[in-house]
């Protein structure tokens, strides 16, 4: 098993496919840092800020020259100001209950303390909340804005909650790192049967256990790899588009974060090893890669069985426990893992408990179809 297992990492090393897929997940991490900048820039905050305040004149114009903005127009700024708070919460994790908290304290404030918030603040939540007291400025009085005020809601939006929630949101719960580990799982173990590698081996009862086994250990190999690669880009990335953190990850918090999200990508990588060993074929590999491993078949999936759970509850509770659903939440929950309750019926349990079955289920049912069904094909 050790030979093939070096063999093959010779063969990655020595090939392209290993690096293109680094390097796109490089690009994905690039990416995402850019756009992030340019949407928390002052430039760009004011230059919305500016179509904004000419979308609020053209419509008192039209009624008039009220000096006040009509029902339609409230009901815009109000939109803009929650589509603000959205996009800025969206990089630090926070869910849908503390948005809501966070328009309600909008609301009950003062405009002294909204000023020093949107000033003063550099917290996760009060970055959310800068963003959106900048609507509301801009909707009463877009003159009193100056350049100080646009670059300090920059600065809380450039603030991001800890180096996991980063990584989660960029990677994981997007279904990114489960699909390059998939994509690069079925091209290369499909290599084998269009190469005829495989038929080079020696095959009996013992070689089949320790061709399948070495597959699945490289699955894991790769899925570390694309991890370390994803986490490593993505904290470059940020750090060089001018990102800080809030608050430092713990490194049990952190560790338990990788190992959970380690454990979900080797899982999808398993599914798809599965995948081209039942048909022989890359294509088929590459489309679950595609499709399953990148979250969108689990995204349709859930929303099916949340449709039905609305006549029968416990297909609706069957939703959570998907693989997707668990990629999604590691993301989301990155920094709260141990904080965050499972699923029911372990609701008592944290979420890392829920992850940590689903995802040792997933592998666990791949390992017995391919030492199965799998194990008996002819190579």
């Amino acid at each position: 098993m050790f030979n093939l297992l070096k063999s093959d990492i010779y063969r990655l090393v020595h090939g392209k496919m290993l690096w293109v897929a680094a390097i796109v997940l490089v690009a994905l991490s690039v990416l995402a840092a850019g756009m992030m900048h340019w949407v928390s820039s002052p430039e760009f905050l004011r230059m919305t800020a500016t179509s904004f305040e000419m979308t609020v004149n053209v419509s008192d114009g039209v009624t008039g020259g009220a000096g006040v903005l009509g029902e339609g127009d409230a009901a815009a700024a109000n939109a803009s100001a929650e589509a603000a708070a959205a996009v800025s919460a969206s990089g630090r994790g926070l869910s849908l209950d503390e948005l809501d908290t966070l328009g309600a304290a909008e609301a009950a404030g003062s405009a002294e303390s909204e000023e020093d918030s949107v000033r003063d603040d550099e917290t996760a939540s009060d970055s959310a909340f800068a963003s959106s007291e900048l609507w509301d400025l801009v909707a009463d009085n877009p003159e009193a804005l100056s350049d100080a005020d646009f670059e300090g809601v920059s600065r809380d939006m450039r603030t991001l909650a800890s180096p996991a929630d980063m990584l989660g949101d960029m990677a994981v719960s997007g279904g990114a790192l489960a699909m390059v580990v998939s994509l690069v799982t079925a091209l290369f173990l499909a290599q084998d049967f269009s190469m005829r590698f495989a038929r080079n081996l020696v095959m009996d009862r013992r070689g089949r256990v320790r061709y399948y086994g070495e597959k699945l250990v490289l699955v894991g190999l790769l899925a570390a790899f694309y991890l370390a690669v994803a986490a490593l880009a993505g904290a470059a990335s940020f750090a060089a588009a001018g990102f800080t953190y809030a608050a430092a990850s713990p490194l049990g918090d952190l560790a338990l974060f990788l190992g959970l999200a380690w454990l979900l990508a080797f899982a999808y990588g398993c599914t798809t090893a599965v995948i081209v060993w039942a048909s022989r074929s890359a294509g088929a590999g590459v489309a679950w890669a595609l499709v399953v491993s990148s979250g969108i078949a689990g995204l349709l999936l859930g929303q099916v069985l949340l449709l039905l759970g609305q006549g029968e509850p416990w297909i609706g509770a069957l939703e959570p426990w998907m693989l997707a659903s668990c990629m999604q939440n590691v993301g989301n929950h990155a920094s709260t893992l141990l904080a965050t309750p499972a699923a029911a019926p372990l609701t008592m349990a944290p979420l890392a408990v829920q992850v940590l079955i689903v995802g040792t289920a997933a592998v666990a049912l791949c390992v017995v179809l391919t030492f199965g069904p799998l194990w008996k094909r002819d190579l």
